[in-house]
């Protein structure tokens, strides 16, 4: 049986754990957590972060259950009141009631149930997402989880970019990847420079799956570079 931890995919690059609790959602190039089960000043779910990835958003949700709710600075207030004794029927304001032309009206002496406000809905999947084609929809939607597995930020934007503005994002997301790690590895600028071009001419990016070649100006790849020592 799975963890309450544990989490499970949304869509549209959200998540959420399996009690239900917490909610992991791209903003912006960055992540936020929503926790269901505490609120801030307007008696809204509150929102955790933004993180700079979802690993990070990860370790905010192990670190909000370790440490249990956050007690609201109302408690006190509400200790005190309940522990001053019932106040008489004529010293207590007198309950409104709407009334069906929207006016309201003091409580006739029945107390009516507050009904408790709804959840908040789940965020819509963007407009240029639900304006594509089915085919198109779901391989926006599988990229932007698999984007997502990667810890990548912006999922959302990267795939709006490659699938429906037609652009190479992943490949360049791939060049990126490829080229930061050359550097990082080199131990000088020599071997840098070669671990770069090695990188570029290697044409693919296992994780991203995505491919792609170096060619010239007539359209002729480009295979190899011979660097100079």
């Amino acid at each position: 049986m799975p963890a309450e931890g544990s989490l499970k995919r949304l869509g549209g690059g959200r998540w959420e754990t399996r009690d239900g609790r917490f909610t992991i959602e791209p903003q912006s190039g960055t992540w936020v957590v929503v926790d269901n089960a505490e609120t801030d000043d307007l008696g809204l779910p509150l929102v955790r972060g933004p993180f700079d990835s979802l690993t990070a958003a990860k370790a905010a949700i192990e670190s909000a259950r370790q440490t249990g709710p956050t007690e609201s600075p109302l408690a006190e207030l509400i200790k005190q009141a309940g522990t001053a004794g019932p106040r008489s029927r004529e010293s207590r304001p007198a309950a409104k009631r709407r009334r069906p032309d929207g006016g309201s009206a003091a409580d006739d002496g029945t107390t009516a149930a507050t009904e408790p406000e709804p959840a908040p809905p789940a965020p819509a999947e963007p407009k240029w997402l639900l304006e594509m084609a089915s085919a198109d929809r779901r391989r926006a939607r599988e990229l932007i989880e698999r984007l997502a597995d990667l810890d990548i930020a912006d999922p959302v934007g990267i795939a709006r970019s490659e699938i429906a503005r037609d652009q190479p994002a992943v490949a360049r997301l791939a060049l990126e990847r490829a080229i930061r790690q050359a550097i990082a590895s080199a131990s000088d600028p020599a071997t840098a420079g070669r671990a770069v071009a090695d990188a570029i001419l290697s044409g693919k990016d296992n994780a991203l799956v995505v491919r792609w070649q170096i060619v010239d100006d007539r359209g002729r790849r480009i295979a190899e570079l011979d660097l100079a020592d």
